[in-house]
């Protein structure tokens, strides 16, 4: 079979016998929600689970409310989604100078006035109290200690608000499973020590992509929310692979948020019936591919799919190399894949996540990298350089036999292989 792969802004023709190609994984389109707008309207009265909006601020007498976003690292279309809710909480006698919207930077730098307006849109910014949490301002509110020993600090606003609401999105997430839900509060609002001890986590047994069931780290999050500072009412997208929203989950924060992650699941999980001895994959090319810190996703996400042993064939351009300062310089270190896991154990430092995942996946399988990062920089990002395209196959097949299996991901940082049960 002949495929083309993305790579950078150019095009790679990839030709692999039938009989090694098990399948070409691609998740399935949806049908996009036509009026975002008129679907918020619809279902602050009619909620995916939990009592309407309408019970919920009568119960809670609400004369204040926060209203949590997402900042600019996410997609999520905040500014068409805003309007109809806060005209429904005016409505049911919310005023307006009672409510704040809080853009959940995490830790995140916070947003410029013109990045801020672009997210909520100009109407709402100029009529509302728009403001960027600050995980380390002196006045975020303590909130308790949660079962982990994590002290659980609180952006002022959304803590002292009669309401709580949020506008986010389900998706996939490395350590917390999926974005969305409780996610709005930890790490969203939350003070920089909570998010870090959180994150701290992302090591230990059951932490992974796509996984909230026994995930002690999204768990922690969950805890933060139902037992320490309750969201009342939320609204999170979830889209298909090409990023069009799909449904839009609403009300309560957690049986709604589960309820779009079966969706997202519908849409963006690829089922397998076995592993595979290669995969071949692209990051989906520019900018997805720019350097290995945003390429390194597809590449975690399609390991999945190889057998303990195989190799990821990755077509990644990576113009910019690393792509972060503390990554390349973790990288430099010369620490070996064993060197790498124990140090970033003893020592978690952001950044340096990305060569520890790199790590632990290399010595499960041979991460072949066709990019034009040179072979050292190649090698202590744990990969072996293909130097040539013409060279892939034979290799694979004096590696594991001309009958050798496969998958080919055409665009390996939008699809999940999920092997069946």
């Amino acid at each position: 079979m002949k495929t083309v792969l993305k790579w950078g802004k150019e095009e790679i023709f990839l030709s692999v016998p039938d009989r090694n190609v098990l399948a070409v994984l691609e998740p399935s389109g949806g049908e996009p929600v036509a009026d975002l707008a008129a679907e918020v309207a619809r279902l602050v009265k009619h909620p995916t689970a939990g009592p309407s909006l309408e019970e919920i601020v009568a119960a809670n007498k609400a004369k204040t409310a926060a209203i949590i976003v997402n900042d600019m690292t996410r997609s999520t279309p905040t500014a068409e989604m805003l309007p109809p809710l806060l005209e429904e909480l005016e409505r049911l006698g919310v005023p307006s100078s009672g409510i704040a919207v809080v853009v959940a930077t995490g830790t995140h730098r916070p947003m410029s006035d013109d990045e801020t307006r672009q997210t909520v849109g100009d109407a709402v910014f100029a009529k509302y109290r728009v403001e960027n949490h600050d995980c380390d301002s002196p006045d975020l509110v303590d909130m308790g200690t949660l079962s982990t020993g994590n002290r659980l600090m609180i952006n002022r606003t959304v803590a002292e608000a009669d309401l709580r609401l949020a506008i986010g999105e389900v998706l996939l997430h490395y350590y917390a499973g999926f974005a969305g839900g409780r996610k709005s509060i930890l790490p969203g609002v939350s003070g920089r020590e909570t998010v870090m001890t959180n994150h701290r986590m992302m090591t230990a047994p059951g932490v992974g992509i796509g996984v909230v069931d026994g995930n002690v780290l999204s768990e922690e999050m969950v805890e933060a929310v139902r037992d320490f500072c309750p969201l009342h009412f939320i609204f999170n997208c979830v889209s298909d692979s090409s990023k069009h929203i799909v449904r839009v989950v609403c009300g309560h924060w957690y049986d709604a948020w589960r309820e779009g992650i079966v969706t997202f699941r519908k849409f963006n999980f690829a089922p397998i019936a076995q592993k595979a001895d290669v995969v071949f994959l692209s990051a989906g090319g520019f900018p997805k591919d720019i350097n290995m810190y945003q390429a390194h996703k597809a590449l975690y996400m399609a390991s999945r799919a190889v057998r303990p042993g195989g190799t990821l064939v990755f077509f990644a351009e990576l113009a910019e190399g690393y792509g972060h300062k503390v990554f390349e310089e973790w990288a430099k270190r010369r620490l070996g894949m064993d060197g790498a896991i124990e140090a970033f154990e003893a020592d978690f430092r952001f950044g340096a996540h990305k060569l520890y995942y790199l790590a632990r996946l290399a010595k499960e399988c041979t991460i072949l990298l066709y990019s034009r990062s040179g072979r050292e920089d190649s090698e202590l990002m744990f990969c072996e350089k293909a130097e040539s395209l013409a060279d892939i196959l034979p290799s694979l097949a004096e590696k594991y036999g001309e009958n050798f299996t496969s998958y080919v991901i055409p665009q390996g940082g939008i699809v999940l292989p999920m092997e069946d049960a």
